[in-house]
């Protein structure tokens, strides 16, 4: 028999002394509701101040075709084949650290065709021999997860909140950082950098008064965590990402400074090589777009999990009403470790749950994170609550429900009605 960790006598802790912050979208994640179907289903639209859904990593957009072929029928043909091959390549490179993707095993354009979903087409042109297009190609998770576990290669699904990158540049060496000045077009560079890039979003700053006289150059370069933060907060950030870039003989000397609330920090050196005849703003686009993607790979490196076995864990949510249960629930479905939530027992004001995950403890905490989840331990009991902060999800919601609390105290088990409603017939 299971420890019931609701057993007051166990673990007296009441909510008094809990502080639950801040309140999301909810959707149904346990089989089977306990409580009114129609009131939880109302819910589901809920209200906060918080993104409620976040992109799909497995859908390649805007994927560019243009094929020439002997016929206008011949290009279309092998320009939508092509294009499916490309958003594939682009999903693996969204999900697969650079270091595994050479052991991805060859495919043919059958069997990537045959993992896609759905796709659209946009921008469609042609002429008797030319087929243009940009495809949005929608690919089947279980597929593609399937074949990563076959060939035993890892991947990465938790997406990171979102980033405020700090562009610093400098001539060479010797030089000041320039950071809000209109002369630093090393922040122009970054605007260019593509957003659908990977799993971390990066935000770049207007450069106006208000961030100004938030942080100026000196406290960007010596990482004042104060004034980076107020920065950060802004823009509803998770952290920062400190771009150093020096000019050289050589090229861009790059040093990123990656400052997160819920990880270490990290710093990452790259070397963006000069490349004589080629104008000096695309040199920094180009350099910009590969210190993101550094930027993406080390996200991958930190939290990529390896296809096996799951582990579980019990623990406790303590809730004020249905609207905080279900948003505990809501953002728990958006976990992707989370392979299964099995709910074991639920008062007025605590759940007792079983997450079944993958990975280590350490990501399943730091993905936990990503929507506003803190994951505590107190006199041996796991404890889950909702805490503040900026979700790594990207769509806002912003309707608001009111909803009834719970009912009396008592102990209610799954697919059971709550107290007062009908018996089932």
């Amino acid at each position: 028999m299971k420890a019931n960790i609701l057993d007051r006598r166990r673990f007296a802790m009441g909510l008094a002394g809990i502080a639950l912050w801040s309140i999301g979208a909810a959707v149904g994640l346990a089989e089977g509701s306990f409580f009114n179907p129609a009131a939880a289903q109302s819910i589901q639209a809920t209200m906060g101040p918080g993104p409620v859904t976040g992109p799909d990593l497995f859908v390649a957009n805007a994927v560019a075709v243009d094929v020439t072929a002997a016929s206008v029928t011949e290009a279309r043909e092998r320009g939508l084949t092509q294009g499916r091959v490309v958003g594939f390549r682009t999903v693996l490179g969204r999900l697969v650290a650079r270091d595994d993707l050479a052991n991805v095993p060859e495919l043919t354009a059958v069997q990537i065709i045959d993992m896609v979903r759905d796709f659209s087409i946009a921008n469609e042109r042609s002429s008797a021999v030319r087929y243009l297009a940009d495809l949005t190609v929608r690919f089947d998770p279980v597929s593609v997860r399937r074949l990563l576990r076959n060939a035993n290669i890892p991947l990465t699904e938790t997406l990171s909140k979102p980033l405020v990158v700090v562009p610093l540049m400098r001539e060479d060496a010797n030089a000041n950082w320039k950071l809000w000045e209109d002369a630093n077009i090393w922040r122009g560079a970054w605007s260019l950098v593509p957003a659908d890039l990977g799993l971390v979003s990066l935000i770049v700053p207007a450069g106006n008064a208000e961030d100004a006289a938030l942080l100026n150059a000196e406290q960007a370069a010596g990482k004042d965590l104060t004034a980076l933060n107020r920065l950060a907060e802004r823009y509803g950030a998770g952290g920062t990402v400190i771009a150093l870039a020096t000019g050289t003989p050589e090229g861009i000397q790059i040093t990123l400074g990656e400052l997160r609330n819920d990880l270490p920090s990290a710093e990452l050196s790259l070397i963006h090589p000069a490349e004589p005849g080629r104008a000096r703003d695309l040199l920094l686009a180009a350099a910009a777009t590969a210190a993101a993607e550094a930027v993406q790979e080390n996200w991958k490196q930190r939290n990529r999990v390896t296809f096996g076995g799951t582990t579980q864990i019990t623990a406790l949510v303590p809730v004020v009403d249905l609207r905080e249960w279900l948003t505990v629930k809501n953002r728990l479905s958006e976990v992707p470790l989370i392979d299964r939530l099995e709910l074991q027992a639920i008062t007025r004001d605590r759940a007792q749950i079983t997450l079944h995950y993958a990975g280590a403890q350490r990501q399943l905490e730091l993905a936990m994170s990503q929507h506003d989840l803190a994951l505590t331990q107190q006199d041996g009991v796991w404890i889950i609550q909702v805490r503040g902060g900026v979700s790594a999800t990207r769509v806002p919601g912003n309707s608001e429900l009111e909803t009834p609390p719970l009912g009396e105290p008592s102990l209610w088990e799954p697919g059971l009605p709550p107290p007062g409603a009908d018996p089932p017939q």
